[in-house]
This record gives C-alpha cells, sequence and structure tokens, in this order.
C-alpha cells in the first residue's frame, strides 16, 4: 500500500473554502481515481491547516493518478491562494 499526502496551508477564511471545495469538487473526482483505496481531508482550524491523505492499493496506481494530483494542486493553489505541498509515502505497516 502506498500514501500521499498534500499538505495545505492559509488563512482561516481560504480553509473554509478549501474545505467546502474539497468536498463539492475534489473527493468526488478523486472517487473515481482507479486503485484508491481511501482518501482522508484532516483539517486544523485554528492553524489554517488542512491535509489531503490518499492510500493506493499499488505504488502504479499512486503514479497513474499524478496528473490528477498535479492538476488539482494548481487549480487548488489558484483558486485558495494557499501553498500546497504533497509527498508520497510506501506504507509498511498497519492496523
Amino acid at each position: 500500500m502506498f500514501a500521499r499526502i498534500g499538505t495545505w496551508q492559509g488563512s482561516p477564511e481560504d480553509l473554509e473554502n478549501w474545505m467546502a471545495r474539497a468536498g463539492e469538487v475534489v473527493k468526488p473526482q478523486v472517487q473515481q481515481l482507479p486503485g484508491l483505496e481511501a482518501a482522508y481531508w484532516p483539517a486544523d482550524r485554528e492553524g489554517a491547516k488542512g491535509l489531503t491523505i490518499t492510500f493506493w492499493e499499488s505504488e502504479e496506481a499512486m503514479r497513474a493518478s499524478e496528473a490528477f494530483r498535479s492538476q488539482s494542486q494548481v487549480r487548488t493553489s489558484d483558486t485558495t491562494g494557499a501553498a500546497v505541498t504533497t509527498e508520497g509515502f510506501e506504507v509498511f505497516d498497519h492496523t
């Protein structure tokens, strides 16, 4: 299993916009990506920070979703004005 973690940082107002956009626009698109195991969008309202955590059945599935991730990240930055970074990880253990 593999995971991708995106970090979003902006203002408290922009965080609300990010959260709305994640639920209305991004989530339905992410759910259609082949090989997706799960996706989570935790938010820290006080710190005006959000995460996107996706889990993939394989490294190939995660890599195949890279074009979508890249385009989505640019649109999110353009829409919310926030900085977005992304990292990929191999999940070596879980419960």
